[in-house]
């Protein structure tokens, strides 16, 4: 016989089972195999890990071309989010509180989103421009962050926009601000959550990413402190 026809016969390209080894094989073990197969295949079908890889690379360039604009899609979604939250959990709201909602999208996407992308990207680079331990600079941007920009400049906005979505004063919404902080512990609270967090975003988490960072953060914060 040929090479090819002694090579088929040698190994055949399909294997064709008996009558006897139909009743002879294990048949739980066929269906087990089988059913992991199709599981593993619906897996891989389901979530390609080539996917994941392609959107989170699209995200990063997407943040690192256009800061401001994701800081505050970014900002003002997780914003409304979490205020709806704030307010699911108020039992004294019966009624969902659209300007409300609308007063804290406006002040996170603003400030949280546009103002932090440049506070962390253009303006901490000149201010710290000298330090060059990552260690040390981390730390010396928490602290001006925590202390100097949380009193002055993160904080008093959300008041403000609150004033302004209900027609209020702007002077009583400073007033309760500080009333807030003096007794009812705002930055005692606010300093619990950003110090730390604050640190390891300055110390951990990629420059283009930082704004997303405090969006996450600060989506516990608008619930726990309703702001």
């Amino acid at each position: 016989p040929s090479r090819g026809g002694s090579l088929l016969h040698q190994t055949p390209s399909r294997y064709v089972p008996s009558h006897q080894d139909l009743f002879t094989r294990p048949r739980g073990r066929s269906h087990t195999t089988t059913s992991s197969k199709r599981h593993t295949e619906l897996s891989a079908a389901l979530l390609p890990p080539g996917k994941f890889t392609a959107i989170g690379m699209g995200i990063g360039k997407f943040y690192k071309a256009s800061p401001l604009i994701a800081g505050f899609l970014t900002a003002s979604t997780k914003a409304c989010f979490a205020d709806s939250m704030a307010q699911y959990r108020d039992t004294g709201t019966t009624k969902f509180d659209i300007k409300r909602n609308l007063a804290m999208v406006l002040y996170s996407g603003t400030i949280l989103g546009l103002c932090c992308a440049v506070m962390y990207n253009q303006v901490f680079p000149i201010m710290f421009a000298g330090e060059t331990n990552p260690l040390l600079l981390a730390i010396k941007m928490t602290l001006f962050d925590g202390f100097i920009n949380a009193p002055l400049i993160w904080l008093p906005p959300a008041y403000i926009a609150k004033a302004l979505i209900y027609n209020q004063p702007k002077r009583e919404a400073l007033q309760k601000y500080v009333t807030d902080v003096k007794e009812n512990g705002l930055l005692k609270k606010y300093w619990s959550l950003w110090l730390p967090a604050s640190l390891t975003n300055f110390l951990f988490v990629p420059a283009h990413f930082r704004v997303a960072f405090v969006a996450g953060g600060s989506f516990f914060l608008v619930i726990f402190l309703g702001i």
